[in-house]
């Protein structure tokens, strides 16, 4: 159980570190695939913060909940719009390219509108990240790089998660005899 909510804390710190990179990559693909990918960070962010085990695991208090709370709605509110900007703006390029000879300034002009449209997702992303880490005490960002750095592989107790659970045998009970040693024939 200890592992759950340590992989739910950082979940929660990671979303908001990497949703940027994710929000930015899923620009480049069409809308099924940003609605299936793109929005799902967000809303388990939002269960995260309200499940009990992982605030205690972090020692999150009520208010930095709250607070971390403002922050992600914040930032959902900013990067809808940023998105839908963008959306609007690969549009408008998409049209100017049917032509048979675009206007290349138009063009490079709409293309950096793109860019800076990017660059914006990414600061707005990147200052919800400080924002929150600020709402953190050391040792809370702490307990997170630490589970981070063991790369989610090890719960509380140092151990891996399958060695918690006995050895289970593939074949099931009354399956197959081990195979016969080396050197050792398979009939003796």
């Amino acid at each position: 159980m200890k592992r759950w909510i340590w992989i739910g804390a950082v979940a929660m710190l990671g979303l908001l570190s990497l949703g940027a990179v994710a929000r930015i990559q899923s620009a480049d693909r069409g809308p099924a695939m940003r609605e299936r990918f793109g929005h799902r960070g967000e809303a388990r962010m939002m269960s995260l913060l309200d499940n009990e085990r992982i605030r205690a695991a972090l020692g999150l208090t009520d208010e930095q909940s709250n607070r971390l709370r403002q922050i992600l709605v914040e930032s959902q509110k900013s990067s809808l719009k940023l998105r839908a900007d963008l959306g609007v703006r690969r549009i408008e390029l998409r049209e100017l390219m049917r032509v048979e000879k675009p206007d290349r300034d138009a063009v490079m002009k709409k293309v950096q509108e793109i860019s800076d449209l990017r660059g914006q997702m990414m600061k707005q992303r990147v200052d919800s990240l400080l924002a929150s880490k600020t709402i953190l005490t050391p040792e809370q960002q702490q307990k997170i790089r630490s589970f981070m750095h063991r790369g989610g592989r090890e719960g509380f107790g140092g151990r891996r998660s399958f060695e918690r659970r006995p050895p289970r045998d593939p074949m099931g009970p009354g399956g197959p005899a081990a195979p016969p040693s080396p050197g050792e024939s398979p009939n003796e």
